[in-house]
């Protein structure tokens, strides 16, 4: 399942996990190609990164528009799981960033494909009460760091339409999952805190709002 990385604090991580961040997020800055794509094809869970407590929110296929990459370079971020949905601080996409800036070699590689397609008035709603629901239970388990929170258009275009996302001091997170796209779209959310017995729930969200259906677990 692919994993939403929400950390918006330095500290959270383990030192040599930090410097692999970090690295990605430098080599993308600088456009240093073989040096990101060496990296996220060997661990490509890191194609999405973000500077960790930075401020733009961009992520490698922000980086490779922005230099006007050579287009294998953005095939190879997108063979290794990088999100052309994922929206920066601005709410700027990869593909807004080529558009702006006149990079037309590459507006077609990073113009979203999703296998889930969702109208704008559904995505919009229903991450509204996803993040309104996370707010709430993070707050439940004393959770007290700045949070970047999930973003549902990345969901659209996951083969799973799942991702997960582990909260830093919450000891669980939240399962995120999108259904019935095509005809009655809703997430349904799963989130635990593993050291608080029978803290589990399971809420249903659509563009009309969030549903408790399960808790207990």
């Amino acid at each position: 399942m692919a994993e939403w990385d929400g950390v918006a604090e330095r500290g959270q991580y383990k030192e040599a996990y930090q410097a692999q961040l970090d690295e990605v997020a430098d080599a993308a800055y600088r456009g240093d190609w073989p040096a990101l794509v060496a990296v996220v094809e060997k661990s490509p869970g890191l194609a999405n990164t973000r500077r960790t407590g930075g401020r733009s929110g961009w992520a490698p296929l922000h980086q490779a528009a922005w230099h006007g990459a050579p287009p294998e370079v953005v095939r190879q971020l997108l063979r290794a799981g990088a999100w052309r949905t994922l929206r920066a601080a601005d709410g700027e996409r990869p593909v807004d960033v080529a558009v702006r800036l006149e990079r037309h070699e590459l507006v077609g590689l990073l113009e979203p494909a999703p296998l889930r397609p969702l109208a704008d008035r559904s995505l919009r709603a229903m991450e509204e009460y996803l993040h309104a629901l996370v707010r709430i239970r993070t707050a439940d388990f004393g959770v007290k760091l700045a949070l970047n929170l999930p973003q549902i258009s990345v969901l659209t275009e996951l083969p799973e339409g799942k991702v997960w996302f582990p909260v830093p001091g919450m000891y669980g997170g939240f399962s995120i999952a999108l259904e019935d796209a095509e005809t009655s779209p809703r997430l349904s959310v799963s989130s635990h805190c593993r050291v608080a017995g029978y803290s589990g729930q399971t809420h249903h969200i659509t563009a009309d709002g969030c549903a408790l259906v399960e808790s207990g677990w």
